[in-house]
Order: C-alpha cells, then structure tokens, then sequence
C-alpha cells in the first residue's frame, strides 16, 4: 500500500474564499515579479475551474498511489483566505471514502476559535489530522500561546502536520517560522502529540533527522524535495532507528505522485526503507 500524506485537493469540487479570484489577488499581492502572478494565477485558475477531484483520484491510479491525506489551508489572520474550506474536505472524502484522509487546517493565531474549530472538524466532520503554515500563517510553533490547541488535536488523538522547510509559493513567506527545532518545545512538552515535519526540513534535513531520531512521538516527510533527495540523509535515518519515522508525500498538484515515487526509488536507500516509507510507516501512524 502506498499513502501520500501531504497532498492538496485543489479542484473544482472544492473552493477558495472569499472567491477564486480575490483569494490569489490576496496571497500575491506583495509579489513584485509580474510574471509569477501570472503563473500563480494561471496554475490556480486551471486547478479549481477545470481539475476534477474524479482526476486526482485517476493520478493516483496511475502512479499506484492507495490513499492520500487531503488537507485544507487556513489563512485567514494573514490573508483572510481559505484554500480548500472545513466543508470541502469531509465532502470530498464522501465521494472517494477509501481513498481519502482529510486533514483540516486552523489559523493558530484564532485562538480558541481555532481550537473550537478543530474540534468541530475532528468531532463532526471526520477529520484524522491537522495540517499548518507557520511560514505563510505567520506564527511561532513554540510559542506556549498555542498549548491549548495542541492539547485539544492531543485529546482527540489526531495527527498535527505541519510545514517545516522554507516556503516559495507566497512572496510574504517567513522562512524563519518553518525551522524544524521551533518544534523542539512541543515535543517535548506533548510527547504523546503525533507530529509530521513536513517537506524534508529543507534546507534544515539535519534539524529535522535530529528531531525525528530524538522524540518518539515526531515523524517527517518527504514532500516537495523529489529534486534534493540526494541531500537528504537517509542512511542517518538508518543508523540511528529512524527508518520507521519517515513518511511518504508529494505536495500534490505542486509536485506529482509518479515523479515524487520515480525520485524515491532512484534514492540509494534499502528496499525495506523504501517501502517503509511508501506506506508501512503511514498506515502505522494513522491506525490503517
């Protein structure tokens, strides 16, 4: 079985607010390269007017992909924007239930809102994870502020993915808010807390080995990155027991299923990894 953990369902059965086109003009309103707008805004436009969620679910099949967590995006303090809304993603997985795991996305910077929020998705909604920016949503992981919703996604034994790299898609990104040891605090004050690095830890593999290879509970995966898998420090992962903490995900629509599985397979790692990696692990950590 193979289980993409990080992937997108932007299509035109789900939606950006307050409305397609207004949602891109907010997220590259900074952006001073006129050429990317236009390739943001194309890319978008195409993905949410013209993809369907019956397309993804055909690239799965192509690439032998089993199943895959959809996840939301909740810019709202930033941008006041949602890419892919609470009520997409259970609808979304009704139409592919096998084959899908949904992810919500809260704004940490709402407070109790976004602890209501959560559980809200979790409890009435069927959400299995949460899924976070802090780049782009522009907040500090470790700050203790944010305990109560880490307690919360802990009482209702959830997974919390969240991005740890830098981040290029929005001009406005903070890279310093994707540094994997922010993490650190949490971890060590949740150690039950189910948490994925997301996207490698690039250009930070080395934070992110650490963290996995130190904390039971934090896990990474290996999402965006298909091109610097060669950078990536697999046979540490080996050497120190954390061959099992390693997950796989492409970022879909950014990068796809078959180039990300074509990207593992050329990596100089073990068969058994690899196929740790491609779902074992996963199916493990979210109870398949």
């Amino acid at each position: 079985m193979i289980i993409d953990v990080h992937v997108h369902p932007f299509c035109k059965e789900a939606t950006i607010t307050p409305s397609l086109e207004e949602g891109i003009r907010r997220q590259m309103g900074t952006a001073r390269d006129p050429a990317r707008i236009e390739l943001a805004t194309a890319m978008l436009s195409e993905l949410f007017t013209r993809r369907s969620v019956h397309d993804i679910v055909k690239e799965m099949d192509a690439a032998g992909v089993d199943k895959a967590c959809i996840v939301g995006m909740d810019l709202t303090t930033r941008y006041g924007v949602q890419m892919v809304t609470d009520e997409d993603l259970p609808a979304l997985t009704a139409l592919y239930p096998d084959r899908f795991i949904p992810f919500v996305s809260v704004d940490p910077s709402l407070g109790r809102k976004a602890v209501d929020r959560l559980v809200h998705a979790v409890e009435n909604l069927g959400c299995r994870g949460l899924k976070l920016v802090p780049p782009v949503q522009h907040f500090d992981i470790s700050d203790p502020k944010h305990d109560p919703l880490w307690e919360a996604a802990l009482d209702l034994d959830i997974v919390v993915w969240t991005h740890c790299a830098h981040q290029r898609s929005h001009p406005d990104s903070d890279a310093r808010w994707g540094a994997p040891m922010l993490v650190e605090p949490v971890a060590h004050k949740y150690p039950d807390l189910k948490i994925v690095l997301g996207h490698c830890g690039f250009p930070w593999q080395w934070e992110a080995w650490s963290l996995v290879v130190r904390h039971p509970n934090v896990y990474v995966d290996i999402s965006a990155f298909p091109k610097l898998y060669n950078h990536m420090p697999w046979d540490a992962y080996s050497k120190f027991d954390g061959e099992h903490k390693v997950l796989f995900a492409t970022d879909n629509p950014l990068f796809g299923f078959q180039e990300t599985l074509d990207a593992l397979d050329a990596a100089d790692l073990s068969d058994g990894f690899k196929k740790k990696i491609k779902g074992e692990n996963a199916a493990a950590l979210l109870g398949l």
